[in-house]
């Protein structure tokens, strides 16, 4: 009899696909597919708002900083990662609530609250959550470490960062080079964690910490020029707005050369493991390949195909480069 009953039952879930219990119309397998599909989607939409990528690579640079300064244990390195991570997932996602008006004028379809995939209270609840989580690793850093420096610059960032999504980036190119310094931080902030005592040491990691920061410089400068519109309407002072597009066009040129210039200078560095490194140098060499073909497509001279230029292609091959530099900078540490 039991038999009978599970076979019945089976029977009515894969031949007729109706759910047993509960919803009349929607069968078994539809429901479960749906809300699977439910989940991812909610996932990608808040790694967008977000931008869990980044968030990785600022996290990276705190665990490479710790790699060349020597560093060898596992704990502070989550902690810093951590910290890393969920601030800058805070920052991200209260800049999207905060910039929401502008982002519908330049017609930002890849932001979720643009899409309406995404409540504003949504978003703010997120920023908080997030940025609150970063501050607590970083509270766990400086108790592990006994060194209370770690709690006060992660506090720092933070409160630097909410500044920025309410008015800093008002302020001509102060938004530009803020970006460009929580790019250049993770390294120094990973350094500090091992507290390196040889001047090689230091001087590798300010020049990576250098290369990032112009590469952010150029990804910030060049962004501003395709949210021209947009910025109008929070009355954004950036370089595209007060000096104009060439000028922008020209600033972002000469910050992605710098850095793919500085890039090769730790192959050259004695006594550090970058030194004649093919894994370091191979690895670059192909990042700055991405960043000089993105410096042509700015180029002066080709002004008449301004009007051609996909800015945001360009910020996505220009996120490319800079994720295939932490991996040379990963390789260079530990090969």
């Amino acid at each position: 009899m039991l038999k009978e009953k599970l076979r019945v039952f089976l029977v009515k879930v894969f031949t007729e696909g109706k759910k047993v219990v509960g919803t009349k119309n929607i069968s078994f397998f539809d429901q479960t597919f749906l809300g699977e599909r439910k989940f991812v989607l909610r996932i990608k939409t808040i790694w967008e708002l977000t931008r869990l990528e980044h968030g990785l690579m600022y996290g990276c640079g705190v665990i490479i900083g710790i790699v060349i300064a020597g560093g060898s244990s596992y704990e502070p390195a989550i902690f810093g990662f951590l910290t890393a991570f969920f601030i800058q997932a805070g920052t991200f996602a209260l800049n999207d609530y905060y910039d929401l008006e502008s982002d519908v004028a330049n017609r930002r379809m890849d932001r979720p609250l643009v899409r309406g995939d995404i409540k504003k209270e949504e978003a703010l609840l997120i920023a908080c959550i997030a940025t609150t989580i970063g501050i607590i690793f970083a509270i766990f850093l400086s108790i592990i470490l006994k060194n209370s420096i770690f709690f006060l610059i992660a506090l720092a960032l933070a409160a630097l960062g909410v500044l920025y999504d309410i008015k800093i980036k008002e302020f001509l190119a102060v938004s530009n080079f803020y970006i460009a310094g929580t790019m250049a931080i993770p390294f120094i902030y990973g350094g500090l964690i091992t507290e390196p005592d040889r001047i090689e040491v230091v001087v590798l990691i300010l020049i990576l910490s250098s290369i990032a920061f112009f590469a952010g410089l150029g990804r910030e400068v060049m962004k501003d020029i395709a949210d021209v519109k947009g910025d109008e309407i929070r009355n954004v002072r950036s370089i595209a707005r007060v000096y104009g597009m060439e000028k922008a066009r020209r600033i972002t040129i000469f910050s992605y050369s710098f850095a793919a210039i500085l890039s090769v200078v730790p192959f050259f560095l004695v006594n550090t493991p970058y030194l004649f490194n093919p894994a370091y140098i191979l690895l670059v060499m192909a990042a700055d390949a991405l960043f000089l073909h993105t410096c042509f497509r700015l180029k002066p001279f080709r002004k008449r195909f301004a009007f051609d230029i996909n800015y945001n292609y360009l910020r996505k091959e220009t996120l490319i480069a800079l994720v295939i530099g932490l991996i040379a900078f990963v390789s260079g540490a530990l090969v």
